[in-house]
């Protein structure tokens, strides 16, 4: 694993947690902040407090020693990504 961003690292750790798509951007260039947008059936009936629960979780340690400073969450289920797309929204 060394030589790989945080970035990838993240986007690895979201992937083997969710089933769905998964895109993480870096915000700053600092490979500390970051945008995560997930699709997942596991957010299904949840709240969006729930679901940004989630999506910490697996980065939670990242989190706590501030290898990730800064995480802006998008969860969708897959029925609202769907629709989304439709839109054109992000």
């Amino acid at each position: 694993m060394a030589g790989r961003s945080i970035r990838e690292r993240v986007l690895d750790r979201l992937e083997q947690a969710f089933e769905g798509p998964v895109e993480v951007r870096d915000l700053t260039g600092t490979d500390n902040h970051f945008e995560v947008r997930v699709v997942s059936v596991a957010f299904e009936g949840k709240t969006p407090v729930e679901r940004h629960k989630l999506v910490y979780a697996p980065l939670r340690d990242w989190i706590e020693d501030d290898t990730v400073h800064a995480l802006s969450v998008r969860a969708y289920t897959p029925t609202q990504n769907a629709s989304l797309n439709q839109e054109g929204r992000p």
